[in-house]
Formats: C-alpha cells, structure tokens, sequence
C-alpha cells in the first residue's frame, strides 16, 4: 500500500516522470500563451494597456488574490476546497481596522490578522476533518456566518482614514520593483519549500491522491487537514494586511469575490478540483489571467460584468476538459 501511494505522489509531484520538473508544464505554456494572446489583444485595444503605471497598478492589485491563491492550491492538492476564504479575509481585514481605530501599533495590529486568519482557517479545517462534512458545504456554512460577523462589528459602515505605516509593502519600491512582487515571491517560495521539500507536503499530497491510504499508511489525515486550512486561512490574515496597507480601508463587501477568483485561478493553473496535483506557479499565472482580464476590459470600455462571464467560462472549460482527461486515462 505504502509503494502504490508513495508512487502517486511522486507522479502527482512531477508530472510525466520528469522528476527534475516540479511543475505541470503542458497547462502552463497553455496559460502562457492565452496571456500572450490576451495582452496581446488589449494592447491593440488601448495604448495605455502596456504603459509601466497600468503594468505596476495590474501587479499590485493581484498581491491580495496571489497570497490567497498559494493557500489555496495547496488545499485544493489536499482534495479540499474554501468558500468561505473571502470571510476569512474580510474578518480579519475587520479586526485590524478596529485595532488600528483603538491606537496600537504595527507591531501588534500584523500579529493579530494574521493570527485571525488562522484561528478561523483552522476552525474550518476543524468542521471538516472531524465531522467529516464535505469541504464544499462546510466552508458555505461558515462563509455565512463570517459575513454576518462582518456586518455585525462594522455595522454597514466602512472603515477608513487607517494609517499609512504599511502601504510600503505593496505601494512601495525596492531595487526599481514593486514590493509587492517580493512579498508574492517570499509567499510562494516558502509555499512550494513546504510542499516539495518538507514531509508534511508530501502528506498533503498522499491526502489528495488517496485519503483512505493516507489513512491506513499511517499518516494523520485529520491534523493534516487543519494544519492545510490554517495555513490558507493564515494567508488570507495576510491578504487582509496587505488590502488594509493598499487601500487604508475597509469596506462592507471586502472579500466578496476573492474565493471564487481564487478557485477559478488555482483551477486554470493545473489544479486538479478532484486533489493530489497543483501548480503554484500556475496559480500564480491564473491570477495574471484574471487580472489582466479584469484590467484590460476595464480600459477598453466593457462592462465588468463580462469579466466574470470569461472567467466563468474558462473555468467551466477547463473543468470539462479535466473530465474528459480522467476519463480517458482510467
């Protein structure tokens, strides 16, 4: 048992034997390509699509969503999915608006989102390992209760005028790039370090690939779980930091539309909604995707509501096409 698992985690690592590859390279230079296609389009579309001021607003408005995205491909991989991460992030984003209101410094008002952030990933993890409630309905559940907490604390009313002390980690500049890009590097190192080179990564992917022998071979499914969904939601506690530093706000509908983003990013990417194989760097490139698209359609004048609409479809696309993959290799 423990051979035939060890041998779908390796295949789920690296993809086609190249086990110098630690990523899924067939979706990617997909993905590639549909970004060149896409930037490709705008920038016949606008002149100011490829402008250094509008390249510097589309990468900083993607730091929130990237963080996210590393959590979430890693509980995806793990078979599980969250909802209710934009709760997660609005919760937090919440409590360091208040913090902030009451006088405390960086030093404690960091600590505290973050620490919410995974306080409440953790409970999700929680549901679902012990009661065994599927990902999908477990985080719903929550997502709901998150958000009328929001409502509750806030009241209806935003939360501004909070301090600039933070916007440098993604306004800010450092060797001529944006901070922001450092802060997703370090984010997505430290995410793939645990993944590829750490026990614990393996065990989430022995999880996705086949929980019942993960189960049997010894592995601690359950703690595995929380610990996937605390670090998920540790990120989020991050995401809100760096929403609050960016946009020294925090209004009534934050979070609304980042888990659904997240998903359809992490998904494109290579992702397998099923579990047991993602792409970091793919998610990384979804998230490009999107907010290319969301940006560029923005310029030439179409309705935001088309960005959902092609994102929705590709996502719908890609999933298709995933099934029609499985089908054919079983």
């Amino acid at each position: 048992m423990w051979t035939i698992l060890t041998s779908k985690v390796q295949k789920a690592l690296w993809p086609r034997g190249a086990s110098s590859r630690p990523f899924h390279i067939g979706r990617e230079a997909l993905l590639l390509i549909a970004l060149a296609v896409l930037c490709a389009v705008f920038a016949s579309q606008s002149e100011f699509f490829l402008s250094e001021r509008n390249l510097t607003t589309v990468l900083r408005n993607s730091v929130d969503l990237s963080v996210v995205c590393a959590g979430m491909t890693i509980v995806i991989i793990l078979g599980g999915i969250d909802v209710s991460v934009g709760g997660v992030l609005a919760v937090s984003a919440v409590l360091i608006g208040r913090a902030y209101q009451l006088g405390m410094p960086d030093w404690v008002v960091v600590p505290i989102g973050l620490a919410a952030g995974a306080a409440l990933g953790a409970l999700n993890g929680t549901i679902i390992a012990r009661t065994r409630v599927p990902p999908i309905v477990a985080t719903l559940g929550t997502m709901y209760i998150f958000i009328a907490v929001l409502f509750l604390v806030i009241g209806g009313v935003w939360i501004s005028g909070l301090p600039a002390s933070l916007s440098f980690l993604v306004l800010g500049e450092f060797l001529g790039l944006p901070a922001g890009l450092y802060v997703i590097g370090v984010i997505y190192a430290l995410s793939w370090y645990l993944l590829r080179r750490t026990p614990w990564g393996q065990h989430v992917v022995a999880i996705g690939c086949d929980e019942g022998a993960a189960r049997l071979v010894g592995i601690r499914v359950d703690r595995t779980k929380i610990q996937a969904y605390a670090l998920l939601g540790l990120f989020a506690g991050l995401a809100a930091v760096l929403y609050v530093a960016r946009l020294r706000n925090v209004e009534v509908n934050i979070g609304t539309n980042i888990a659904l983003e997240a998903i359809a990013a992490t998904i494109l990417g290579g992702a397998n909604i099923r579990g047991g194989t993602g792409s970091l760097l793919g998610a990384l490139m979804g998230v490009l995707f999107i907010k290319i698209t969301q940006n560029g359609l923005v310029l030439i004048g179409v309705s935001s509501l088309w960005e959902t609409v092609v994102i929705g479809g590709l996502l719908i696309v890609v999933l298709v096409l995933d099934a029609f993959e499985t089908r054919r290799v079983s």
